[in-house]
């Protein structure tokens, strides 16, 4: 359970701030533009015709959708690393394996190349997933700056 708690009040400390939703991108461009705007002397009211504000009901959605964007960039990141970390976890074992049991201990030697594989194989599912993940986020518009 302790460990549970631990990952939970870590897990805000790993999403990064810099990962925004769409709407929360294409605001932060529409600024930037106002300001050099500024600079050179363009009138608002071109500026707006050409990139309007955000409206009142996209406002309301900037913070769901940099949220929701941020929980999946955590989950691919984590499932990417798990991953990763099972298969070499899993060679690290067959490699181990192969010393351990000696030349004369088939059965030992089938205990570590399943287990292996299961690990290889599980660390490969997850990080199938993570890319599905990853397609997702690229594709809703989410954004790391």
């Amino acid at each position: 359970m302790i460990p549970l708690v631990v990952a939970l009040a870590a897990a805000p400390g790993c999403v990064p701030s810099h990962v925004v939703g769409p709407l929360r991108h294409e605001q932060d461009e529409r600024e930037e533009l106002v300001k050099r705007a500024r600079s050179s002397g363009a009138s608002m009211e071109v500026l707006n015709a050409v990139v309007p504000p955000l409206t009142p009901a996209e406002e309301e959605q900037v913070e769901e959708q940099t949220d929701s964007c941020r929980a999946s960039y955590l989950w691919k990141n984590g499932l990417t690393w798990t991953g990763g970390a099972l298969v070499g976890i899993a060679a690290a074992s067959t490699i181990a394996g192969a010393f351990a049991t000696g030349k004369s201990d088939t059965t030992g030697m089938i205990a570590f190349g399943i287990s292996a594989g299961t690990l290889a194989a599980l660390g490969t599912i997850f990080q199938v997933v993570a890319g599905i993940i990853q397609v997702d986020f690229a594709d809703r518009g989410c954004v790391v700056r």
